[in-house]
């Protein structure tokens, strides 16, 4: 509760209680949208307005401007307070609280205008546009998780376009948002030339015509003064959680754009220019990207027959969306299948009941739903391991995300778990119930209705990273002829190619194994060239670790061994290089972290075991023991008490959801590099790509490399897995390994946990984690 809120409620409600059309907001000191709504009122009956509302409309603002700045020279005291109290309201000093506009109410409205990246020097007066900002709740400091280059970038565009009439001033938090993404298509619009009241915020045709004619850039462009397309397309870039060297180049577009552009060309599957052109723009701004290209894929609601499929097959079409249930009008049959499946294409199946409106979603729905549609999938012949796509096709708001959608998610793992585990889940819906689904772990790949472009939940979100298919149009294709049939048209990543086979199920993973000998292909000819100082084995690993660039930091070289960045050059330049693929573990069905197995395999290469396997080297620290030292730090973040900290970790320690740092794909990474990293010691001139083909190809056999990793490394003993699990923290007597220890301890977690060296860390939190990762381990083994 904070005293000064308080007081600013009490004013405000005292002061316009008897007002018409005030609403009273509730006096408990915490801020909020109550108190910022009736603060607006306030400032509407100030101006002479007598239909008081909650929103700071065309209206008001205009009456504001019109009466000009609030300040020290201003007469109206209450419109002064006001102010003084939205500052309150906000975490700004207001001074006293009385109209007075005083030195402290001067400060804070400086910090604040500071803050939003606009004044330069002391602020005496609050601008009408600086107004409307303090009566929401936007932030302008950096919250938790922000990223501080889009909060530069937030700081820019409210500097640098402020003074257009309908730009008014965004969060500066560190967050991508709809708001924010307005923000940017207004930028683009002026300067693409457009009036004020004509740029909107909206991509229409003229903004297209604009972005194909006027926003192209490339290496080399360079915006002429402080503002221009090669920072707004870096912004575009950053927002969509790319490196757009904000910091260091910003308003020029060098080599280093180029490298984030292709990866998020690849990402989305478009062509890999490295430049700004129009699909590249459309794909950063809008959820549809360009709509007017034609994707691999197509759903539709009504079956196929062998007219429609050969008028989608000849539109170049491979893969069909189907749903599994919903009567004859809708519903996959078996006839429809042998269709598909002879025409050569492929179908992904959809399961949809209802899930139009929140009523629809709960658990014990969700339960149904998951049990029906593994009854649907197995009557159909569906492989084992298939995705089942379950839909949410309305636009659901975060707060009923976490209250319907997450909950009917939870109950449909729930019945795919009581039903054998048969079959993958994945979503049908906007971005951000994507996104939301995927980072709590009940989701494994996204459909993502990229379509609905008018969703809030399509605004201000990036595209998932387990997207599979990415609906973006609809389409009639072979319109006044037989075969016409309404598609909606479908990008394709790679991470699901659907069903193939009801007879004989394919590996999931054979896009990886096959990008896997590509990669072995071009490690074989830079040796051939005379690049002998590593294996094919190891030049393999590096290319899967450099991808993401998170483990090419500075000394990881020391750990997991230095890079040929001329090798991953070589290799990435090369031409008809495959698409990217992820590792599914089919034991799990949850994805390995390849970026991250690469980098611990060449841990285990570049190191050596201890023989004493109750101690730690940086073997482990380059994949298990890292990974335990990160599960310290998550569990001093999380504040919980020594008593519970046991039981907080092992729910986090290989738990699907993104937010821990030893996640399930973590792992699985860990395992497989200890396992084939040491196989490869011995055989170094084996290939990755058939060691992991022999360790997936089954159930039964992934299932035993656990056991697998619990015998080489701990030989077999639980007392050994706790005493090396325990060394982790205590050991002392390897000096490369205290040191490589202390120094991502300083680096990540010092600072968030108090704790400046692991061995000031209260041991019962130690003792909870190497506890709880035994545990963990030994639910792997035993499954």
């Amino acid at each position: 509760m904070d005293p000064m809120v308080l007081k600013a409620q009490q004013w405000v409600n005292a002061t316009y209680a008897s007002v018409p059309g005030y609403v009273r907001t509730a006096e408990n000191g915490v801020t909020g949208w109550g108190i910022a709504f009736a603060l607006t009122r306030a400032l509407q009956h100030e101006l002479g307005i007598t239909e008081l509302s909650d929103s700071f409309g065309p209206t008001t603002f205009t009456k504001l401007s019109q009466y000009g700045e609030v300040g020290i020279s201003s007469t109206n005291m209450n419109m002064r307070t006001i102010a003084e109290a939205a500052l309150y309201c906000k975490g700004y000093s207001g001074g006293g609280l009385d109209g007075s506009f005083n030195t402290n109410t001067l400060s804070g409205l400086t910090a604040m205008v500071n803050n939003m990246g606009l004044a330069v020097g002391y602020v005496t007066g609050v601008a009408p546009k600086v107004f409307k900002a303090l009566l929401t709740m936007d932030a302008y400091v950096l919250l938790s998780g922000g990223d501080t280059y889009v909060q530069q970038i937030q700081r820019w565009m409210n500097r640098s376009y402020g003074n257009r009439r309908d730009f008014y001033y965004g969060p500066c938090d560190g967050y991508f948002s709809r708001d924010v993404q307005k923000g940017l298509i207004l930028a683009i619009q002026y300067e693409l030339g457009m009036a004020d009241g004509v740029a909107n915020g909206v991509v229409g045709p003229g903004t297209k015509a604009g972005l194909r004619s006027q926003a192209y850039v490339r290496e080399g462009s360079v915006d002429n003064g402080e503002r221009g397309f090669v920072r707004l397309f870096q912004a575009a870039l950053t927002f969509n959680g790319y490196d757009g060297h904000w910091s260091s180049s910003a308003g020029t577009f060098d080599s280093r754009i180029e490298f984030a552009v292709k990866h998020f060309q690849e990402f989305t599957k478009l062509p890999q220019s490295g430049a700004g052109d129009y699909q590249t723009w459309m794909s950063l701004l809008l959820s549809t990207g360009d709509p007017e290209r034609r994707g691999t894929a197509i759903d539709c609601m009504y079956p196929l027959n062998s007219a429609t499929i050969a008028t989608v097959k000849a539109a170049g079409y491979k893969h069909v969306g189907r749903y599994i249930n919903g009567g004859t009008n809708k519903m996959l049959s078996h006839s429809e299948i042998a269709l598909i499946l002879d025409n050569g294409m492929s179908f992904f199946p959809l399961y949809q009941e209802w899930g139009d409106a929140v009523q629809y979603f709960s658990y014990d729905q969700g339960y149904e739903a998951g049990l029906a549609a593994c009854s649907a999938a197995r009557k159909f012949g569906i492989p084992y391991g298939t995705v089942l796509y379950f839909s949410v096709d309305f636009d659901a708001l975060d707060s009923e995300i976490t209250s319907a959608v997450a909950p009917h998610f939870r109950g449909v793992r729930d019945a795919v778990r009581a039903d054998g585990n048969q079959y993958a889940i994945g979503v049908y819906g906007c971005r951000n119930v994507c996104r939301q689904l995927a980072s709590l772990g009940l989701t494994t790949r996204s459909f993502v209705s990229g379509m609905s472009t008018g969703y809030s939940g399509n605004l201000g979100y990036p595209l998932p990273s387990n997207w599979a298919f990415d609906q973006i149009s609809n389409l009639v294709l072979g319109a006044g002829t037989p075969g016409a049939v309404e598609i909606d048209n479908n990008i394709v990543s790679g991470l699901d190619l659907g069903v193939n086979s009801v007879t004989r199920a394919r590996d999931a993973n054979d896009a990886f194994y096959t990008y896997l000998r590509w990669v072995e292909a071009r490690a074989g000819q830079w040796i051939e060239q005379g690049h002998n100082e590593r294996t094919a084995a190891e030049l393999t690993a590096q290319y899967l670790r450099y991808r993401s660039r998170k483990y090419d930091t500075p000394g990881m070289g020391t750990t997991f061994g230095e890079i040929d960045k001329e090798f991953v050059a070589f290799a990435y330049n090369y031409p008809a290089r495959p698409d990217v693929a992820p590792l599914r573990d089919p034991v799990t069905f949850w994805d390995t972290d390849v970026e991250h197995f690469g980098a611990t395999f060449g841990g285990v290469l570049n190191n050596t075991l201890h023989s004493d396997q109750t101690r730690v080297s940086l073997v482990d620290f380059g994949g298990w023991a890292g990974d335990l030292l990160s599960t310290l730090g998550d569990v001093l973040q999380s504040g919980v008490s020594k008593a519970d900290a046991y039981d907080w970790a092992v729910d986090h320690i290989a738990n699907p959801s993104d937010d821990s740092f030893f996640t399930i794909g973590d792992l699985l990474a860990d395992v497989d590099a200890m396992v084939l990293g040491l196989q490869f010691r011995a055989h170094p001139s084996r290939t990755l790509s058939f060691e992991f083909s022999e360790l997936y190809s089954d159930p039964t056999r992934s299932k035993a490399r656990f056991d697998n990793f619990y015998s080489v490394r701990f030989g077999s003993s639980q007392q050994r897995l706790l005493d090396a699990s325990r060394s982790v923290f205590y050991q002392t007597s390897d000096l490369l390994y205290n040191v490589a220890r202390e120094a991502f301890w300083q680096e990540t977690f010092s600072d968030s946990t108090g704790y400046q060296i692991v061995g000031t860390v209260p041991d019962e939190y130690k003792e909870a984690c190497a506890a709880a990762f035994t545990t963990v381990v030994q639910r792997f083994v035993q499954m």
